[in-house]
C-alpha cells in the first residue's frame, strides 16, 4: 500500500519550485533542497500534476503547501488530495510507488506530525511501536 504521506513529504519542500518557471526554478531547487530530492520530487509530481490539474481543490493544496511548506495542516489536505486522486487509480498508484521505492534509496523521506513513525536504513526486530493517546502497554 502506497504511504501517500511519503509522497506528500517528499512533494512539499519541492512545490515552491516545481509551481514556478522551470529553467531558473531547477537550479534554486536543486540547491535549497538538493539533487536527488529535487530529482525524485520532479518525477513524481510529473506523474501526478497533470491529473491533479484536473482537480481544483488538489491544485489549491498544492499552492498552498508551495506558499509554506512547513504548514502541517496544508501538508494534511495535499496527503487528503493526493489519497483521494490515487485511490481511484491503481495504475498510477503503481507508478508512484516505484518511484517511491526508487527514491528511498537515494532520498531520506520524513513524514511530520503526530502519530507517525519513520525509520531510515534501520532494521526493527522484537518491538512494539504504539502511537495514539492512552495507550498502555503490559507484558511481554
Amino acid at each position: 500500500m502506497i504511504e501517500v504521506a511519503a509522497v506528500g513529504a517528499l512533494l512539499a519542500p519541492a512545490l515552491p519550485y516545481l509551481l514556478r518557471s522551470a529553467e531558473h526554478a531547477a537550479s534554486q531547487a536543486a540547491t535549497a533542497i538538493g539533487d536527488k530530492t529535487w530529482e525524485y520530487a520532479q518525477r513524481v509530481w510529473d506523474k501526478l500534476s497533470g491529473r491533479l490539474s484536473e482537480r481544483p481543490g488538489a491544485l489549491e493544496a498544492a499552492a498552498d503547501v508551495a506558499a509554506d511548506p512547513a504548514d502541517e495542516e496544508a501538508r494534511d489536505v495535499l496527503t487528503y488530495q493526493l489519497r483521494k486522486l490515487l485511490e481511484r487509480d491503481a495504475e498510477l498508484v503503481a507508478e508512484i510507488e516505484a518511484l517511491m521505492a526508487e527514491a528511498a534509496q537515494h532520498v531520506e523521506i520524513a513524514v511530520a506530525g503526530d502519530r507517525n513513525v519513520t525509520m531510515n536504513d534501520a532494521v526493527v526486530r522484537d518491538t512494539t511501536i504504539v502511537t495514539g493517546d492512552g495507550n498502555t502497554l503490559s507484558g511481554r
